[in-house]
C-alpha cells in the first residue's frame, strides 16, 4: 500500500536529514582530498629528486632531500588517516610508492643496508610492495651507468640486488584486486633482470677480447 501524505513528509524529513549528513562527511572528505592532491605532489617531485641525486652520485644532497620527502610525506600521511576512505585510494598508494621507492634506494645503494620495514616507513603493505617493484628499474639504470663506466662489479652487485627483490616479490601469488599493480611490477622486473644479464655477459666478453688482442698483439 502506498504511504499517504504525512508518510511521505517523514520520508523527506529522514531522508533530508541522512542526506545533510552524507554531504557534510563528503564536503569534509573533498577538502581533504584536495589538501592531499597538493601534498602528493610535493612527495612525488621530492621523491624524484632523491632518485636523481642518487643516479648523480651527489649523496649529501640525496640526503637533504631524504629529509625535505620525510616532511612532507608525514603531513600528507596525516590528512590520509583523516579517513579510513581516502587512505585505502590510488591517490595514496601512488604518492607513498613514489615514497617508497626513493626510500628504498637510498638504503640500499647509499647506506649499503637492507630497507626498513612497512610499518616503520608507516604506509600500507600494498604501497610498500608497489615501491619495492620499481626500484628493480632504478637498479638497473644504475647497473647500466656502472657498465658503460667498465665497472663491472659495481654491476654485477646491483644486478644481484635486483635480483634479491624479484625473487622474494614473484611468490606473492595474489589478485591484483589485493596487491594492485604489483604482478606486472614483477613481470618487468623480470625482463629487466634478462635484459641486465645479456648486457653483462655482452660487456664482459667484449672485455676479455680486448684484453686477449691487446696480449697477442703485446
Amino acid at each position: 500500500m502506498p504511504m499517504d501524505r504525512e508518510s511521505v513528509r517523514v520520508l523527506r524529513e529522514r531522508l533530508s536529514e541522512y542526506i545533510a549528513r552524507i554531504d557534510k562527511l563528503l564536503s569534509k572528505r573533498e577538502e581533504e582530498r584536495d589538501k592531499m592532491i597538493k601534498l602528493s605532489r610535493d612527495v612525488i617531485r621530492l621523491s624524484g629528486q632523491v632518485i636523481n641525486a642518487i643516479h648523480t652520485g651527489d649523496y649529501a644532497e640525496a640526503s637533504k632531500l631524504l629529509q625535505r620527502m620525510e616532511d612532507a610525506k608525514k603531513e600528507f600521511i596525516s590528512h590520509a588517516k583523516h579517513d579510513p576512505y581516502l587512505y585505502h585510494t590510488g591517490l595514496v598508494y601512488s604518492t607513498l610508492a613514489e615514497y617508497v621507492e626513493a626510500k628504498i634506494l637510498y638504503s640500499l645503494v647509499v647506506e649499503s643496508k637492507p630497507p626498513a620495514p612497512p610499518e616503520e616507513l608507516d604506509v600500507p603493505e600494498t604501497a610498500y610492495l608497489q615501491g619495492l617493484g620499481d626500484v628493480v628499474g632504478e637498479l638497473r639504470r644504475l647497473a647500466l651507468d656502472a657498465l658503460r663506466q667498465d665497472r663491472i662489479e659495481d654491476a654485477e652487485h646491483l644486478l644481484a640486488m635486483m635480483e634479491a627483490i624479484y625473487m622474494e616479490l614473484r611468490g606473492l601469488e595474489y589478485p591484483d584486486a589485493l596487491i594492485p599493480g604489483v604482478r606486472r611490477k614483477v613481470d618487468v622486473a623480470r625482463r629487466l633482470i634478462d635484459d641486465t644479464k645479456a648486457l653483462l655477459v655482452e660487456v664482459k666478453g667484449r672485455r676479455e677480447l680486448a684484453r686477449l688482442l691487446h696480449n697477442i698483439t703485446r
